[in-house]
């Protein structure tokens, strides 16, 4: 049994207007909030500031990647664009890169569809690994 709570914040992985993929990260978030032996913290990618003019070391947000680095591991639930992943989400993904080495990361693929998700897992998945995130998979479909 660990000494303190396991840190487990729920990333929602896209800006846009009008995010139904918003409902299934509440969702993971008061059932995460729910767990005993786990604090959790609900991160909109909306709202991490990011510089877009600039590379590696010069575009971390400090905010962002002290919570990375205090996570046990992650949760990112992200909607699947064209079988792809929201660019932002990439963006904030590539601001850290020590800071994931070796801590789980859960990826709940969300789409109307009716793949429901996979293919938005299929594309994260290789760069979850580069990234050295140890991946859990999980995919919901909105009905």
């Amino acid at each position: 049994m660990a000494d303190r709570a396991l840190f487990i914040p729920i990333i929602l992985g896209t800006a846009r207007k009008g995010r139904r993929s918003e409902n299934a990260a509440r969702f993971m978030f008061e059932q995460t909030k729910g767990r005993a032996g786990v604090e959790t913290e609900f991160v909109d990618v909306a709202k991490i500031p990011m510089r877009l003019d600039d590379a590696g070391e010069q575009m971390k947000d400090p905010g962002f990647s002290a919570l990375v680095t205090r996570a046990d591991a992650l949760v990112v639930v992200t909607p699947e664009y064209n079988h792809g992943y929201p660019g932002l989400l990439k963006h904030a993904l590539d601001m850290n890169l020590d800071e994931y080495v070796h801590k789980a990361v859960g990826i709940c693929g969300v789409s109307a569809g009716g793949f429901g998700g996979t293919r938005v897992i299929e594309a994260l998945l290789p760069v979850m690994r580069e990234l050295g995130l140890v991946t859990i998979l999980h995919r919901c479909e909105l009905r």
